[in-house]
């Protein structure tokens, strides 16, 4: 389903498409940028009670304030190119559902079945493909900021990354039975009666 999901989300709209992926990259560095001037910060703050500059202790704060608003512009930026390809994903999907139904005789319509799996995918259009390839961007996201963790902690100590591994793999586990879980509650059908 994701390859064709992805192919959706890039014929809907590429140029969003393009600016989400690219966002998302950035996005995932900016918490191990934050790190590691969080840890220049600190070595500063040291540095300057042993009698070393303040101003840079300032720099640094003013760098980390530059990352804070840059992670709140991103974030806003991302949103906004979530809800248009959102709305030219819908578009695009409801475009198809309309040519399928011009190839439909009467007693598709009529039959409840058909009907109602027509309007399933029209109500579920824009959510249901971009919510899966967000899903997908997420996961990829993870990875890289766990990627930048790790290359920031093998500079300070190489054993913490081992750490953060086994950290990180019950997690793993549970958000994978859980995102199971979810799966089937979403796509659960009650009974016809």
């Amino acid at each position: 389903q994701l390859p064709r999901t992805l192919g959706l989300v890039w014929q809907a709209d590429r140029l969003s498409a393009v600016l989400i992926a690219l966002l998302t990259v950035v996005q995932a560095l900016v918490p191990g940028a934050l790190a590691w001037v969080g840890k220049l910060i600190i070595d500063a703050v040291v540095a300057a009670a042993k009698g070393g500059d303040v101003a840079l202790v300032y720099r640094y704060v003013f760098w980390e304030l530059g990352l804070a608003v840059l992670a709140l512009v991103l974030g806003r930026l991302a949103a906004f190119a979530r809800e248009v390809l959102r709305a030219s994903l819908g578009n695009l999907i409801n475009e198809q559902l309309v040519a399928k139904a011009l190839t439909l005789e009467l007693r598709h319509f009529e039959d409840s079945k058909t009907y109602d799996v027509m309007q399933t995918a029209r109500r579920e259009a824009s959510s249901r493909p971009l919510s899966l390839a967000m899903a997908a961007i997420g996961v990829v996201k993870q990875l890289i900021t766990l990627s930048t963790f790790a290359v920031l902690l093998w500079s300070i100590a190489w054993w913490s990354v081992l750490v953060l591994i086994l950290a990180a793999i019950p997690s793993f586990f549970a958000e994978t039975r859980l995102s199971g879980e979810a799966f089937k509650l979403y796509s659960w059908r009650a009974p016809e009666g």
